[in-house]
């Protein structure tokens, strides 16, 4: 492995030298795509991204757990990692870090949807990704002026006043505090923008109709009145199993749309990550509902059955 750049270990972070190093060239893009969603991640999920073989990747997420870096979670017919107290300290580089708890229920299907969903987690998390368009259209746009090129001038006209606006709300996205990273909060996400319309990420946990309603009309539709360089928005939920998916079809159907001036469309995908969490089916003996009487029934008639081949 080529290195860019000399690796100087921090002693203040209180790393063994070699797990640090082990880190650098070994684990680091592990370690930084699991933060991504959340601290824990499946296995299963995790060879999904790695460019690595599934048995490569097998081998090293072991030996981060014996390096202990992670730690290995069992949930039914599969596992999950969960990041501990030396890779926290390692990805924040700081050495008075919190322990990362186990994921409740809601936290756990939320990375599971997520990484199934997701192909580029790096830039599907960029807070900034709703505002880079804009920012780099007027700048653009700004430079063919001051060449007297062939700029877009309707486009400069009409958003010369929302520029401060947009670059305030890209600012406070890197502390995600702009206006569309705080609907992450209610497991909505921005995830595309493609010729004004924005698409957003609804993670279904078992969502009534109303409840989605009031989430366009009270955390959305709010953003696209103050925020007008979008146009409209589209919606995709993302559920777990098939049922569910139906489920939802027939209630979006009937869903109030009184004041949801921006929506356009919104689309229902089942990712069918049920699978992951899926109880063992044990295999049951045919008699384990016949009582001890009838057993000994039908030992004695096989018993009898077997004298009787004998005999003819």
């Amino acid at each position: 492995m080529k290195l860019d750049k000399d690796i100087l270990i921090p002693a203040e972070l209180e790393i063994n030298p070699w797990t640090y190093l082990d880190i650098v060239l070994k684990y680091e893009h592990y370690l930084k795509l699991i933060k991504y969603f959340g601290g824990y991640m499946f296995i299963q999920q995790i060879y999904k991204f790695s460019s690595k073989s599934e048995h490569q990747t097998f081998d090293d997420v072991h030996a981060m757990e014996k390096n202990k870096l992670l730690k290995i979670i069992n949930v039914n017919n599969n596992k999950y990692v969960l990041l501990t107290h030396t890779s926290i300290k390692y990805l924040k580089n700081k050495s008075n870090v919190a322990h990362l708890q186990k994921p409740t229920s809601t936290q756990l299907k939320s990375s599971c949807l997520l990484a199934e969903y997701i192909d580029e987690p790096k830039e599907f998390f960029d807070s900034s990704k709703p505002y880079v368009w804009f920012l780099e259209k007027c700048k653009t746009e700004l430079q063919k002026y001051k060449i007297d090129s062939a700029a877009d001038m309707e486009f400069l006209n009409k958003n010369k006043g929302k520029v401060k606006s947009i670059k305030s709300e890209e600012i406070k996205s890197l502390e995600f505090k702009d206006a569309f990273s705080l609907l992450n909060t209610s497991k909505i996400y921005f995830d595309t923008f493609e010729n004004g319309v924005v698409t957003f990420i609804f993670l279904d946990f078992e969502r009534s109709k109303s409840w989605i309603y009031n989430a366009l009309l009270e955390k959305i539709e709010p953003i696209f009145r103050s925020l007008s360089i979008y146009n409209s928005y589209n919606i995709k939920i993302l559920t777990m199993n098939e049922n569910r998916k139906e489920r939802l079809i027939k209630d979006e159907s009937k869903m109030n749309r009184k004041g949801l001036l921006f929506l356009k469309d919104i689309h229902i995908i089942n990712l069918n990550t049920d699978r992951f969490f899926q109880s063992i089916v044990q295999k049951e003996s045919f008699l384990k509902d016949i009582d001890k009487l009838e057993i000994a029934t039908l030992q004695e008639k096989l018993r009898n059955n077997v004298k009787g081949g004998k005999n003819e």
